[in-house]
């Protein structure tokens, strides 16, 4: 573990080591400490960027002076008179190693141009300076969105995002309104989110997720252009503000693939790093293009002024609740409340609200929401909708961990849930005392991947949830992206008393599940209704149903079926011993139709609703 920060005068080689305070579990530098041993000093940088004085929840400077410690990392002084008392003499012969005498050595051979090595200098230290300026301009824009708090029901996306190119695509300005970009979340963790022992970085980075397809995009860059180009200079140069450390893209590991989501968080692909420098050029050729159709005589071949930039970035101080309402107009995207772009609206302690990603949600905030979840299960019986990946992740580390257990569990997926999902249910159903099931999978939804690589794994999950031992009763009411019903036919089923499964499906998958229904299949409830099935589909229906012994509940409303689709159901009802339950309900089967129905329900026990 270090015990000291390491300091240099900027452009030096010579580092100071200033020994660390520990604060309350935190490593910190006393500006009263950095005074002595740099006299003048104005303030310490971090490559690009300042780094600030630490602040409370209120965004006050904490007194004494200090700042975060940054670890494996050479923070570079400034004094006060770096840059003002720049004076040009003569090269002289010098042993010292530092950028001031490799920069004479190079002016050296040139300076007998007396006044052109004068320019050369002055146009280096415009450069800077106006590099500086642009810098702290950017900077003091970012603290202000950075530091801005919102009330929940104004915060109904997520505030901080960039947009970057959808393909990889050298900057070309006269193919560039042909580009495609998608719109990129950012993980806003920071100190609210850093638990005690967290070994993950918590730093501010992009969410782990496709991105959305931005609509209407030459509006949307007209509307947010200004933003977006802070967010991106923000990503570029990296900051440290207010709690929030973004570290500049350079500092990054750069790999072709993230492997997973913890890597998003450590590492960073080529396509972003060249992303990037893609969108700021093209917002700059945006702002060009504006201020010319607005009549603004101006040459796109010139970098903005420090006047053009105070004009461009005026009023952004971070965006209106209208402006984020708004922003999902712009998107091709659909989430729940607290879940969107794998981000999870969360609200800290100090009641401000935040979208972080899973891994620092986990870290910071979980363990309160466990322990309220922990106390519901208790309970021997729960009923439960969630409403994402996050809630289910909470609900069975609760069930796992919960002393008494549930043992009776209804619980429905109510989002866009997916194969993996369902692999976290079976895990956390092998580790629980839950013996009598009923899951809902009707917002289930096959990934376009799970689609291409395999069928039937979702299937082979679904059969390893009834053929856990403890299992005694499961109902599951399936999605239509389930219509291989034969699949989900458990080999060991000794230890049930009852397995049964309810079906709505499409009108195009009649013809399988009409066949499905002759293998006695574990389906039992099935749910036709407004098919438009005819007498064809109830006649087919029929045959089926004079072999069937699962099925209880048949759902025909609907479905235009008549007198000939009647008299074929009631004489498959005279075989059938199963069937329990027959809704007949808005066709059109007549009085002969409906007579024949109604005598064959005295014997056969069925109850059929006309």
């Amino acid at each position: 573990m270090e015990d000291a920060q390491s300091f240099r005068l900027i452009a030096k080689l010579d580092i100071e080591d200033i020994p660390l305070n520990n604060v309350n579990g935190q490593n910190i530098v006393y500006w009263e400490d950095i005074q002595p041993v740099f006299p003048g000093v104005k303030y310490v940088k971090n490559g690009k960027v300042a780094v600030t004085m630490m602040r409370d929840s209120d965004e006050n400077i904490i007194k004494p002076d200090r700042i975060k410690h940054c670890p494996n990392v050479v923070l570079e002084v400034v004094l006060s008179t770096t840059v003002q008392h720049v004076h040009v003499d003569p090269p002289i012969s010098t042993t010292n190693p530092g950028f001031e005498s490799t920069v004479l050595h190079q002016l050296g051979g040139i300076y007998d141009q007396g006044h052109t090595t004068q320019d050369i200098v002055k146009q280096v230290l415009k450069g800077v300076q106006e590099a500086n300026d642009r810098l702290i301009l950017i900077q003091s824009k970012t603290e202000a969105i950075l530091t801005r708090n919102y009330e929940l029901l104004e915060y109904t996306i997520p505030r901080l995002f960039i947009v970057l190119p959808e393909e990889s695509t050298p900057w070309d300005p006269k193919t560039m309104l042909r580009t495609k970009f998608r719109l990129h979340f950012i993980c806003e963790c920071g100190e609210h989110s850093e638990a005690s022992g967290s070994k993950i970085p918590h730093h501010l980075h992009l969410a782990n997720h496709e991105g959305y397809v931005v609509n209407k995009p030459t509006e949307f860059f007209k509307k947010y252009g200004p933003f977006l180009m802070l967010m991106l200079e923000m990503i570029k140069v990296g900051t440290s503000i207010a709690g929030h450390v973004v570290p500049a893209l350079a500092s990054l590991k750069v790999v072709d693939i993230l492997d997973s989501a913890q890597s998003t968080i450590d590492s960073v692909t080529s396509k972003v790093v060249e992303g990037v420098d893609y969108s700021l050029k093209y917002l700059e050729e945006c702002r060009t293009l504006i201020q010319k159709s607005d009549g603004v005589d101006i040459d796109g071949n010139v970098m903005m002024s420090q006047q053009d930039l105070d004009t461009y970035f005026a009023g952004v101080e971070g965006l209106e609740g209208v402006d984020l309402r708004q922003l999902g107009s712009y998107l091709s995207a659909s989430g729940s409340d607290n879940l969107l772009g794998n981000l999870y609206r969360m609200t800290t302690k100090d009641g401000h609200v935040k979208w972080v990603c899973r891994h620092h949600y986990r870290a910071g905030y979980q363990e309160a929401h466990t322990q309220k979840l922990r106390d519901v299960v208790q309970l021997v019986s729960l009923k439960v909708t969630l409403k994402s990946s996050f809630a289910a992740a909470e609900l069975y580390e609760a069930i796992r961990k919960a002393k008494a257990g549930v043992y009776d569990l209804d619980i429905a997926f109510g989002w866009d849930c997916s194969r993996t999902d369902l692999e976290a249910l079976d895990k956390a159903l092998k580790m629980s005392s839950v013996s009598i099931l009923r899951l809902d999978l009707r917002m289930f939804e096959a990934s376009i991947a799970s689609k291409l690589l395999s069928t039937s794994t979702r299937y082979e999950i679904l059969v390893r949830i009834m053929e856990h031992p403890n299992m005694k009763t499961i109902h599951i009411v399936l999605s239509k992206d389930f219509m291989k019903l034969p699949s989900l036919q458990p080999k060991r089923l000794t230890h049930f008393r009852k397995l049964s499964i309810e079906l709505t499906p499409r009108a195009s998958d009649f013809r399988v599940i009409v066949k499905s229904l002759k293998t006695n299949n574990p389906l039992t409830i099935l749910n036709l209704e407004n098919n438009s099935i005819g007498n064809d589909g109830a006649l087919a229906l029929s045959e089926a149903l004079k072999t069937n012994t699962t099925l209880t509940t048949l759902n025909l409303q609907r479905n235009s079926i008549e007198k000939e689709g009647a008299l074929a159901l009631s004489e498959a009802l005279k075989t059938n011993t199963t069937l329990t339950t027959l809704n007949l309900k808005n066709n059109s089967i007549g009085k002969e139709g409906a007579l024949a129905l109604t005598n064959v329900s005295k014997t056969s026990g069925c109850t059929i609703v006309t």
